[in-house]
């Protein structure tokens, strides 16, 4: 049975493939200062409509977001994030690893919000020199639970940042699925008009591995960022010698097909159909979602002994939460990648039918 494990489980999608072939046995300068890097990046730039945004090509995501808060904050600030957000749960305090501490909200699934974001900076200045300054907003786009921010959301985060002088950042590891999810209204333009930076994410997009982190530099925050973030990047030791293979896949999937869609949307287009398709299935059949989203990652409940079952046949991982019903079910997350499609989730549908 095809697996809902996760977006990043399969190679490349066809167009960063055959471009990597095509490429294979041409000689290119190292650390990512070389022809192709450049080309992704100019690709970039257009798609984001600014011409000056400077564009660094990082591994991973978890390297990006360290090189990302690390370049925007001194070591006595932290960025202000919601407690269910992805540095919080899933990076192994990375973050305080370069010596910011997080400063993390009472918001709930990863979703943050303006009222949060003014408690938490209020409580941290009235300390003083005795707590952590806060410096910057971090969210990542889709959330860790699948929201997608709409343009209202995310303007009324940028007022805030902007009204208490932070930086802005967008983790966008799944930005890909947010700006392709059915019935959004944030456009990467506009992301990158208000945002002083944001990724790009490769990896959970149809790539071997990568992350593009974008950077305005209409602040002076940002220009300092930006002078600071190769830095960064060596000293972290995420510069990659062949770093042009991140060049090529970007270049592929940021190059407009004949009908003028880009690959990097299209194929997030159909992952998210295929999500939505399978959550309309499960609620169908009388089974609730934990949240409702419009993104690549859908998650159910399931009585422990079915989810079981379906995890063991499809992938679907488990995630800690507690039953409101008080019932003793389990959280699942199913995921799709480019590679899903109807077939796929029909498939699973009558394998849960059949418990």
């Amino acid at each position: 049975m095809h697996q809902f494990r996760n977006d990043y489980s399969e190679g490349a999608a066809p167009e960063m493939l055959d471009a990597l072939i095509r490429t294979n046995g041409e000689q290119a300068p190292g650390y990512g200062v070389d022809p192709y890097c450049e080309h992704a990046a100019d690709l970039i730039r257009e798609a984001c409509a600014q011409p000056d945004a400077f564009v660094q090509f990082i591994p991973g995501g978890t390297a990006a977001n360290a090189v990302c808060i690390s370049a925007f904050t001194e070591d006595f600030e932290g960025p202000i994030l919601a407690a269910d957000a992805h540095p919080t749960a899933h990076e192994t305090g990375a973050i305080e690893a370069c010596g910011r501490r997080i400063l993390a909200t009472r918001d709930a699934l990863g979703i943050l919000t303006p009222a949060e974001v003014e408690r938490m900076h209020r409580d941290s200045i009235a300390g003083g020199c005795h707590c952590t300054r806060p410096a910057m907003l971090y969210f990542s786009n889709t959330s860790e639970f699948g929201h997608v921010y709409t343009r209202a959301e995310f303007d009324a985060l940028c007022d805030v940042a902007e009204r208490l002088d932070l930086a802005v950042y967008v983790d966008g590891a799944r930005m890909a699925s947010a700006l392709a999810a059915p019935g959004g209204d944030l456009t990467l333009e506009h992301v990158t008009e208000r945002a002083d930076a944001f990724t790009l994410g490769g990896t959970k997009a149809g790539m071997l591995f990568g992350e593009a982190l974008v950077v305005n530099p209409r602040s002076k925050r940002g220009r300092r960022a930006i002078e600071r973030i190769p830095y960064l990047v060596k000293r972290g030791g995420h510069m990659t010698a062949k770093g042009r293979l991140m060049g090529v896949q970007y270049g592929a999937a940021f190059t407009r097909a004949a009908d003028g869609s880009l690959p990097y949307l299209s194929h997030a287009a159909r992952a998210n159909e295929c999500a939505c398709l399978l959550a309309r299935g499960l609620e169908d059949a009388g089974f609730e979602p934990y949240v409702h989203t419009n993104g690549n990652q859908q998650f159910f409940w399931f009585e422990p002994d079915d989810a079981a079952r379906i995890t063991e046949a499809c992938g679907a991982e488990v995630t800690p939460a507690l039953d409101p019903a008080g019932r003793g079910r389990v959280l699942l997350r199913f995921v799709t990648s480019w590679t899903c499609r109807p077939e796929h989730v029909e498939e699973l549908m009558g394998f849960i039918a059949a418990l």
